[in-house]
């Protein structure tokens, strides 16, 4: 009997579960634009150009996060855009490699899409671009600081603009694009429980840990926001063809 039950249960959970892993997507009309604002989004700005088409899609071809049109905020002190303007393409590299192995981590691990190095009528070509940046804080190596101080700020290293582009990977059609500003943070950090003891945020691993976080939940966003849209799209389809 209880043998029986499982057998039952399990296909019941498992059914809950699936639609728990993707809302139905909600659109409202851009001004002056064929496109669609996706409104039920985690992002600020995600504008559709074809809700439709996202049916046909199960893979995903990351292209590098790109940061050659970064620029540091004309408003941010002076010393705080000096110290960050002296990273070099190797520092900045490193940074961005963070996001491009959350992309192939979370979007492998979850269900919907899986990642391809090669275009296909069934891929979708995305590309993250920094934008922007108001450091609230100076690179680590300008803190003079060691691997672990003793003091922690809250307000972080900055806040990271971007903008996202996604396409068809064989067509090169424009079907969404993603804008959208994070703080980049990792909060305070308590040693063993100790708020007294607390890992300085402005050190090494610290900082990095805060990139690692922000670019961590955008992919995560993102699998989300693209979930929505392919069930949706499905949705849609299968009801027109019962029509």
């Amino acid at each position: 009997m209880n043998k029986f039950l499982c057998v039952l249960v399990i296909p019941f959970l498992t059914a809950c579960s699936s639609s728990k892993q993707a809302t139905v997507a909600e659109f409202s009309a851009v001004p002056q634009s064929a496109m669609q604002q996706l409104n039920n989004s985690h992002f600020d700005r995600f504008v559709v150009s074809h809700p439709e088409v996202f049916s046909r899609y199960n893979k995903v071809i990351f292209f590098p996060m790109q940061f050659d049109r970064l620029t540091v905020d004309s408003n941010a002190d002076k010393d705080l855009r000096n110290s960050w303007y002296d990273s070099s393409w190797d520092e900045m590299d490193s940074i961005c490699q963070y996001f491009d192995d959350f992309a192939q981590k979370i979007f492998n691990e979850r269900a919907g899409f899986s990642t391809t190095l090669q275009g296909g009528k069934d891929v979708l070509a995305v590309e993250f671009r920094l934008k922007n940046f108001m450091p609230y804080n100076k690179r680590y190596k300008d803190n003079n600081l060691g691997t672990v101080g003793v003091s922690s700020d809250e307000k972080g290293i900055g806040t990271v603009t971007f903008q996202a582009v996604i396409a068809d990977s064989q067509s090169g059609e424009l079907l969404a694009v993603i804008e959208d500003g994070m703080e980049v943070n990792t909060g305070n950090i308590a040693i063993n429980g100790n708020l007294n003891l607390q890992v300085d945020s402005n050190n090494k691993t610290s900082q990095n840990q805060a990139w690692r976080k922000v670019f961590k939940r955008w992919v995560e966003y993102l699998h989300d926001d693209l979930s929505s849209l392919q069930s949706s799209s499905l949705a849609q389809m299968q009801a027109q063809g019962s029509d």
